[in-house]
C-alpha cells in the first residue's frame, strides 16, 4: 500500500515538475494577466508546434527539434507604461532567473529576441522569446530543444547568433 502511495506521489511531482514555468514567465505573468487587454494560454508540445506551423514563424519553425510545451502572453506596451514597468527591467530578471541570450531576429522593425536557460539536459532547456511590436510584447516560453543554428532568416530578416 506504501508503495503504491509513493509511485502516486513520485509521478505527480514528476508531472509538476515537467511543466513548471520560469520565474520570469510566472512574474510577467502575474503582473499583467488580471488586465483586459493582456492574453495568455499554454500548450502542450505537438499543439505548440501545429501553431507555429500555422503562424507561419518561419525562423523558429525550423529550429524546433524537441518542443514539450509551449506558453504565450501577449501584453499592449501602454500596460508596462501603467505599472512603471519596462522591457529592459524584464530582461535583466530574466537574467537574474538564469537566461542567457541566444539570437536576435530583427525583422520589418520588430525585434525577436531569444533567451535559453539550459536545463539538466539538451531536450528540457526552456526558451524565451520575446517579440517587441510597436503596440504590444509577445513573450513565448517553449520547453525543450531549439537549435540555434537552424535560425535561418527570411529575405527582410537578420539573425544575429550570441555566442
Amino acid at each position: 500500500m506504501k508503495r503504491k502511495y509513493l509511485l502516486t506521489l513520485l509521478f505527480v511531482a514528476f508531472a509538476c515538475s515537467t511543466f513548471a514555468q520560469s520565474r520570469s514567465y510566472s512574474a510577467l505573468k502575474d503582473n499583467f494577466i488580471d488586465q483586459p487587454e493582456v492574453h495568455s494560454f499554454s500548450l502542450n508540445g505537438w499543439f505548440g508546434r501545429m501553431v507555429l506551423n500555422m503562424a507561419g514563424e518561419h525562423e523558429v519553425r525550423n529550429a524546433i527539434k524537441e518542443l514539450k510545451h509551449v506558453r504565450l502572453i501577449t501584453i499592449p506596451r501602454q500596460e508596462f507604461s501603467n505599472r512603471n514597468l519596462t522591457i529592459a527591467g524584464f530582461k535583466s530578471l530574466m537574467k537574474q532567473d538564469g537566461f542567457e541570450d541566444l539570437a536576435q531576429i530583427m525583422d520589418n522593425g520588430e525585434t525577436v529576441a531569444i533567451y535559453v536557460q539550459e536545463g539538466k539536459t539538451k531536450n528540457n532547456n526552456r526558451y524565451m522569446m520575446l517579440i517587441e511590436e510597436a503596440s504590444e510584447i509577445v513573450a513565448i516560453e517553449l520547453t525543450g530543444y531549439l537549435d540555434p543554428s537552424m535560425l535561418v532568416p527570411s529575405e527582410n530578416s537578420e539573425v544575429i547568433i550570441n555566442q
